[in-house]
């Protein structure tokens, strides 16, 4: 209705033809108090020319007030949306409070929003960005980014060819949620898996502590990387952690490939970081991996030495990387190795372990099959030898090392096993009969890998 006093409007009415709940007040061309609230479907932006679904969902309510100079004061209501904004790895689900102010400019296909404002839990995050309805985000600059407590960062991003480039600085930000995205871990279970978006994602990023996974923190890190189809096609990575430890990735151009070598001296600390695996203690070494001309398969060699595994039973997590997660590692069951070495080669949809050895003084063993990413399937054999030290001293006995030893690793005494099934319950099997059978006999009682056909 409308009088001399103004708009007074209620009820179910259509914003170009979209069902709304909408209230209005104040007069428009003359009234500083002018307001319009309305309750809408996220599905229905679209409509009015900002398509909000890649993000969010449900229903939001907002209040928004023309102002003087063309633009729109937006104040918003998120607790009946849900919101996902995967690349930071930042998520509200339906019913969790939040709020979003900002101004807002349109331009025909083009949407300018100014003072952003968002806050939900721990999540913050203001500054602008400007996205256009056919193509998406054009640029987007956060002066404020908090994921968790004590968070203080800056992000700006912008679009590349066929993905993004994120530029990130701060003195400390939660990486743990960009992590997850990235390698889509699964906290619980440390499950692994590369992420398997088809962008462009190129990172620099420099922050005075980053927080990972189990209490660990890097600081000083910088770190340049750029994933292409979920591939790492350049890394540089430099970080430490406390007592010492530290990490450095770098790639260099190889004939027809390029080469990525990691140098590490506590690999536990980096796994639990990265949220992979929380029962390794210790570890240095390295990893070298060759793409060649063959584009399609890469070849990788990890050493790795002077390490443990935590009795995974009793250890659910590790606290941190100080010197207390040390003494409390020492406390609990754990198998020490001397060393470990892994050939393999990565391809789109599996990677085959071709040689892979672990050796200590109680304990060691082979390893050979195939890890199949894309239907995220185990077909891996091996032998496990125990008293490992004492079993590989009949593999220097001259005649007798071959026949008695078998390949090198396996032995006197050993049981040959299987790890086949899905990722996530892999199904462990063993051949009792194999331990009857020294070296190069027992060959009669292994399982066998078979090799499906390759990914097109």
């Amino acid at each position: 209705s409308a009088s001399q006093d103004g708009y007074q409007l209620g009820g179910t009415e259509e914003i170009d033809g979209i069902p709304a709940q909408v209230e209005i007040s104040g007069t428009p061309t003359t009234d500083p108090t002018f307001r319009l609230s309305s309750t809408i479907a996220v599905a229905e932006l679209a409509n009015l020319g900002f398509d909000a679904s890649a993000f969010l969902s449900g229903s939001v309510r907002f209040v928004a007030q023309p102002m003087a100079d063309g633009t729109l004061g937006m104040a918003v209501d998120l607790t009946d949306a849900a919101l996902d904004i995967a690349d930071l790895g930042i998520s509200k689900p339906v019913g969790t409070a939040g709020t979003a102010s900002a101004t807002l400019l349109q331009e025909g296909e083009l949407t300018q929003l100014s003072a952003i404002d968002l806050a939900f839990g721990t999540v913050r995050a203001q500054g602008a960005l400007t996205y256009h309805a056919s193509d998406g985000l054009v640029s987007a600059r956060f002066s404020q980014l908090a994921l968790s407590e004590g968070d203080s960062a800056q992000l700006e991003l912008t679009p590349i060819n066929g993905g993004y480039a994120a530029q990130v600085r701060g003195t400390q930000l939660d990486l743990k949620p960009i992590l997850k995205r990235l390698f889509s871990l699964d906290e619980g279970t440390g499950g692994v898996q590369t992420s398997d978006t088809d962008q462009t994602i190129a990172l620099d990023v420099k922050l005075e502590r980053a927080l990972g996974f189990y209490a660990t923190t890097a600081f000083n890190l910088d770190l340049a990387l750029r994933l292409s189809e979920g591939n790492v096609s350049q890394a540089s990575v430099a970080g430490q952690f406390s007592g010492g430890n530290a990490i450095s990735v770098t790639t260099n151009p190889a004939p027809g490939g390029r080469t990525m070598s990691v140098a590490f001296n506590e690999a536990g600390t980096i796994l639990r970081f990265l949220g992979v695996y929380s029962q390794l203690a210790g570890g240095s070494g390295n990893l070298v991996l060759t793409t060649g001309q063959d584009q399609a398969a890469e070849a990788g060699r990890l050493v790795m030495r002077d390490f443990a595994i935590v009795d995974e039973a009793n250890v659910a997590q590790v606290l941190g990387n100080h010197s207390d997660s040390r003494t409390a590692i020492a406390q609990q069951n754990r198998l020490d190795f001397s060393v470990a070495e892994v050939d393999f080669l990565r391809r789109s949809d599996r990677v085959e372990v071709t040689n892979g050895l672990v050796a200590g003084a109680t304990v060691g063993g082979t390893m050979r099959g195939f890890i199949y990413t894309a239907t995220r399937q185990y077909d891996l054999t091996g032998t496990y030898v125990p008293l490992f030290g004492i079993n590989s001293v009949f593999q220097k006995i001259p005649l007798l090392g071959p026949l008695l030893g078998g390949r090198d690793g396996e032995g006197l005494l050993g049981v040959t096993f299987a790890v086949q099934g899905s990722l996530d319950r892999p199904e462990f099997k063993i051949n009792p009969l194999s331990v009857l059978a020294p070296g190069v006999f027992r060959e009669l009682f292994e399982f066998r890998a078979k090799e499906l056909p390759q990914a097109e």
